[in-house]
């Protein structure tokens, strides 16, 4: 008896090391796919990447350690917006990465490239010392809302639809154009039009507006920006200074003071905040000082209540607010922290939890159905219409790209943007991220 055990033993162990084999050879015949896109999204908990295809549509893949990445080292340097090529296999749980490319710009023949510190030095120049024309190929709207100092707005569409009349008449006039960095190729379209334009000194940057900010550098708001956006703008000066004129919605910090106030900046670490003083020399120093608070979006605004006067807005006068209120406009597809907690509290919202098993173990909501974004794809069936879903993850990075499936799907849901933390007894804790 005990052999005939010992031999079924033998038997299961043969037919299930067959069943791995085969899956394993399954899996490396399977076809190879590729689709092309822009990065949306890129969650390294749940090893998802999700993209924006060329007919709009968003595509979510998975990832994971065998998976080849070129011209980045890490997952971590694949940013929204970069331009990408995904090789990949349909397995088990979905679409999953062999291989995925950054794809980067080429410059036309005869245009030349310039690094950040080069550029910086010309910038410290001026445009009349340096002899440059400082060009922004990007939308109108992410010129307003910062840009190199110097730069005027030219954006593509304009350049191919207006023609060269938008340019200088001096074909000799050396011409820098940037845009949103080494996989958007607004600039160097935009050169190779100048090229057939006629002009011959071309520049690109192709680090462009990311890149200038990842080297230290600020970006400098539109005035109209500075008037209407929703930001947080900073008067450093003194007391006195501010009581005799500044510019209105601005909050009253002294420099002085900044490194201890920025306590009481907005929890939301990518509102932009823009500074302003007397002293233009002062500004990078303060902006480093905000920066080292984990505020990503620092910007200066030189010309300060000079600039402002000179485009003929009036200066409000008397002390300014020396508290900051600022409040983040979410998208349509976002869940405010306050209503996804009042929805949890009255019942009202179906909560989905798009992290992993294991995440979900360690500690979830009450209530909250697991459905993990890579599963979603499958899974989406399984979620009732008869109550308002809310999606949620640790960050906001994984809620979105499973709400982007379920949109795909006809299904309607709103994600939580926020950092969401559950303490050892199960306490959960919702923060602005």
């Amino acid at each position: 008896m005990q052999r005939v055990k010992r031999m079924m033993g033998r038997w299961a162990l043969l037919l299930s090391l067959i069943a791995a084999m085969t899956a394993g050879v399954a899996l490396a015949d399977a076809p190879v796919q590729t689709v092309k896109g822009h990065v949306k999204t890129v969650a390294n908990k749940s090893k998802t990447i999700s993209i924006v295809l060329d007919n709009k549509n968003v595509m979510v893949i998975g990832f994971d350690d065998a998976t080849v990445l070129k011209n980045v080292q890490t997952n971590k340097e694949l940013q929204p917006g970069d331009a990408v090529v995904i090789d990949y296999r349909i397995v088990a749980q979905g679409e999953l990465a062999t291989v995925i490319t950054k794809a980067l710009i080429k410059l036309p023949e005869g245009v030349k490239g310039i690094n950040s510190a080069e550029l910086a030095a010309l910038v410290k120049k001026g445009p009349a010392a340096g002899n440059y024309l400082l060009i922004d190929a990007r939308p109108a709207g992410k010129y307003q809302e910062g840009h190199l100092p110097t730069a005027v707005s030219i954006p593509f569409a304009e350049l191919e639809k207006e023609g060269e009349k938008l340019l200088p008449a001096d074909r000799q006039k050396p011409l820098i154009f940037y845009c949103g960095g080494p996989t958007c190729v607004l600039s160097p379209k935009s050169a190779e039009l100048a090229k057939k334009f006629g002009f011959t000194n071309l520049t690109v940057y192709t680090d462009g507006e990311p890149g200038w900010k990842k080297s230290d550098y600020y970006t400098v708001p539109t005035v109209e920006f500075v008037k209407n956006g929703n930001l947080v703008i900073i008067d450093l000066r003194d007391a006195k200074a501010v009581s005799a004129g500044h510019i209105p919605r601005a909050v009253n910090i002294p420099a002085a003071q900044l490194e201890s106030a920025v306590k009481m900046f907005p929890a939301f670490k990518g509102a932009p905040i823009v500074l302003y003083a007397d002293q233009e020399d002062s500004l990078p120093e303060a902006g480093s000082t905000i920066r080292d608070g984990g505020y990503s979006n620092v910007m200066i605004f030189p010309g300060g209540v000079k600039e402002w006067k000179a485009k003929g807005f009036e200066l409000a006068t008397g002390a300014a607010a020396t508290t900051i209120a600022y409040v983040r406009k979410l998208s349509p597809a976002e869940i405010s922290i306050a209503d996804f907690e009042q929805g949890l509290k009255g019942g009202t919202l179906l909560v989905i939890d798009v992290r992993t098993p294991e995440e979900f173990g360690k500690g979830h909501f009450k209530s909250a159905v697991n459905i993990p974004t890579e599963q979603m794809a499958k899974r989406y069936a399984e979620l009732p219409q008869d109550k308002p879903l809310a999606l949620h993850c640790s960050t906001g990075a994984r809620a979105e790209m499973a709400y982007d499936i379920l949109i795909a799907k006809g299904v309607k849901a709103r994600f939580l943007k926020a950092k969401v933390d559950f303490a050892a007894d199960g306490t959960p804790q919702i923060t602005e991220e």
